[in-house]
């Protein structure tokens, strides 16, 4: 099997049995059809390119499960949706094969500025576009804070840059 990458959030840990962790990422990642596996995404990618919009996730087209709070003891549940393939991930924690990353840009496009904010979209889109399939798993993570990025000017800026790149391939969901 290829080497594996974990992208995530610096803020987490990870709850799951070190065993169960191991077998969860080895088992969907041995698969060659396999793009990402993440904890949250989304099956339906409006036009906005907001993963976690809400009329979305109100509507049943998110997947995953995140706990977000400063400790074990002070946590709650983000329960998105049953767990299955999508079509985009949220960053919080995003893991793929070499073979993956080889078939995709990994490079941040020049239209993208300041942070790498948008990152897990634009990775995940692209593994979506070549037919790659992306996949939430019931791995447990606590996060610490809430995912507050929307905020930050750099998210707006290469939000709007992704729409220039993949915005003609949108609104898209899984089949």
């Amino acid at each position: 099997m290829d080497d594996i990458v974990i992208l995530c959030h610096d803020d987490i840990e990870i709850l799951s049995d070190p065993k169960v962790f191991t077998h969860l990422i080895k088992e969907k990642l041995s698969n060659p059809e396999t793009g990402f596996i993440g904890v949250a995404g989304t099956r339906i990618f409006s036009e906005s390119a907001v993963w976690w919009d809400l009329k979305l996730w109100q509507a049943g087209a998110h997947s995953g499960c995140a706990f977000h709070g400063k400790s074990i003891t002070d946590m709650d549940s983000s329960f998105y949706g049953k767990y299955g393939q999508v079509i985009v991930m949220d960053g919080i924690f995003i893991a793929a094969t070499i073979r993956t990353l080889r078939k995709i840009q990994i490079k941040k496009p020049r239209a993208f500025i300041g942070n790498w904010d948008f990152y897990d979209i634009f990775y995940t889109f692209q593994t979506h576009l070549k037919n790659l399939k992306n996949y939430t798993v019931p791995i447990q993570i606590r996060h610490e804070s809430v995912g507050e990025l929307a905020g930050r000017e750099s998210w707006h800026q290469n939000r709007s840059a992704f729409l220039n790149i993949f915005g003609k391939h949108l609104p898209m969901q899984v089949k």
